[in-house]
């Protein structure tokens, strides 16, 4: 095989990889940089080279076919082997560079990170960042992420994994709707009251209440909300009792704007994770970018 079509089965690869991690070859050219009609030959030029059909592509769904797994997970091996090899050679010259692509909760990144990325960016100015705020549990290998901030339990035991510590939930509402419905003494009074749930964007369940030493508390499902800001202001609004986590609600408690209930019945506690992909060595921006995102949420998440 020339040197020329090393290249263009290289280019391919890039292109499966992208196409697959964003869903379309239009997606894929803008992540590229390139028309998505580029994307498009490249593949053909692939699957020509590989003799195989690659994807099945409608209007409205591209999915790889059995063809495509094989190549699919070949490729992602590569990449990840080339993203190391830059690793190496950035690290040669001591100096954080390169791109993170990088996952966040949406209420932890937005209030606590994103504020404070001017001075991760200040100090290294050759660190290229790629962030999303999602509450799902992405893949991290598969969807090409380098950090990702996990709340919760972790599940896939292949990655590696940095504990920050945990974060605690509060019940609480408005003192206008507690001096209009009146305050709960036990969980059991929550069957009394609106209670404003979130909905899990993984499972699209509501979340059911906990206490620690109580069953399981339902509560009236007043009101359910698929994102954390949203439930902040329906509390604040007056629209019922939340549970929600200590970071996004503690500073409105500080200010009298919400206000504990059952505070003498503890309620569980989730984790705050660093995942990343296992490679052997982690990369100097990777290493960098977890001790900031560690001091920015430091505030919000306690040791144990």
């Amino acid at each position: 095989m020339s040197g020329s079509s090393n290249l263009d089965t290289l280019s391919g690869l890039v292109a499966l990889v992208s196409a697959v991690q964003t869903g379309s070859f239009s997606a894929a050219g803008r992540e590229l940089g390139l028309s998505g009609s580029a994307v498009g030959k490249a593949i053909s030029r692939l699957e020509g080279r590989m003799s195989a059909k690659l994807f099945y592509r409608t209007t409205r769904s591209l999915t790889l076919t059995q063809e495509g797994q094989v190549v699919w997970s070949h490729a992602t091996a590569i990449l990840a082997h080339l993203k190391e090899a830059e690793t190496e050679l950035a690290e040669f010259a001591g100096s954080a560079r390169g791109r993170l692509q990088v996952s966040l909760p949406t209420v932890l990144g937005r209030r606590y990170v994103i504020p404070r990325l001017a001075e991760f960016t200040a100090a290294y100015p050759e660190v290229e960042l790629d962030v999303r705020l999602d509450d799902t549990k992405v893949k991290v290998v598969e969807n090409g992420y380098d950090v990702v901030l996990r709340l919760g339990e972790l599940e896939d035991s292949s990655l590696k994994a940095r504990r920050l510590g945990v974060h605690s939930f509060v019940t609480c509402a408005s003192p206008a709707y507690l001096a209009e419905r009146g305050r709960p003494r036990a969980p059991e009074d929550l069957r009394d009251h609106r209670c404003v749930h979130f909905r899990f964007p993984t499972t699209g369940l509501p979340e059911v209440w906990a206490f620690t030493e109580q069953a399981e508390i339902a509560g009236k499902p007043f009101l359910v909300l698929d994102d954390g800001e949203a439930l902040l202001h329906a509390a604040l609004s007056g629209l019922g009792i939340v549970q929600a986590p200590s970071y996004l609600v503690s500073s409105d408690i500080a200010a009298g704007r919400l206000e504990p209930v059952l505070s003498a019945y503890a309620t569980p506690r989730g984790g705050v994770w660093l995942v990343f992909p296992p490679l052997d060595r982690m990369p100097i921006r990777t290493r960098v970018f977890c001790d900031f995102v560690c001091a920015a949420v430091g505030d919000v998440v306690c040791a144990s």
